[in-house]
């Protein structure tokens, strides 16, 4: 691809300009919403670097839903397969069906992530600089896929893809410095890498040829 096509990098303290729409893992799927309250959650920037511009902090009400409804839909389960509720006596069913509620707000624990114009944080130590990147590589783990990615810094993270387009905006801004990463800095890819997150031929392309912005 010519770098000479290649979105601007934002400006660390504007964000503007926003680079395009980066590839979804499912067209059609909507991303959550930004938590206002989460920024104070997430990682900060370090000294010297740019200002937060993107963030997501998992919406716990929603974990502790999706937690609920799988306890239920196991009490149904059972419900049907036992043709009553002869199994509530059985203690050792309830510790199978009851701690989901609890895992899944845990779990939630981990979504939380931040990210500046060149820059991405994850949990409270994950530190990358995006358009530094020496590494970038796409692996299949169990249903999901998920991106390896490495700086030039000794800074590295594995993470899942859907995981980073729980924010689209957060996503766009991670996807642009991997563009950069690869195009001009000649960051490390595999076939899966360059496939999967469209890096020869990016939506911003398409979109100008007329065709998909997203798999």
């Amino acid at each position: 691809m010519d770098t000479a096509s290649l979105p601007p990098k934002p400006d660390l303290w504007t964000g503007e300009p926003r680079p395009p729409r980066a590839p979804l893992d499912w067209e059609g799927v909507k991303p959550g919403r930004r938590q206002k309250a989460g920024i104070s959650k997430v990682m900060q920037p370090p000294p010297g670097e740019g200002r937060i511009l993107e963030w997501f902090y998992p919406d716990r009400m929603g974990r502790l839903m999706a937690g609920i409804t799988l306890t239920l839909i196991g009490v149904v389960f059972c419900v049907i397969r036992e043709a009553g509720f002869g199994w509530i006596v059985y203690w050792w069913i309830w510790l199978i069906l009851s701690p989901w509620p609890f895992v899944f707000l845990l779990t939630g624990r981990t979504g939380r992530m931040s990210a500046g114009a060149d820059w991405l944080g994850i949990g409270k130590g994950i530190f990358i600089k995006t358009y530094d990147l020496t590494a970038v590589k796409v692996f299949v783990d169990g249903a999901a896929h998920v991106i390896d990615m490495t700086d030039k810094h000794g800074g590295s993270v594995r993470v899942k893809t859907f995981a980073l387009q729980q924010n689209q905006e957060l996503w766009d801004l991670v996807y642009n410095g991997i563009l950069h990463s690869v195009h001009v800095g000649g960051a490390e890819t595999n076939k899966r890498a360059r496939d999967y997150l469209l890096l020869d031929f990016p939506p911003h392309l398409r979109n100008r040829q007329g065709g998909q912005g997203c798999r």
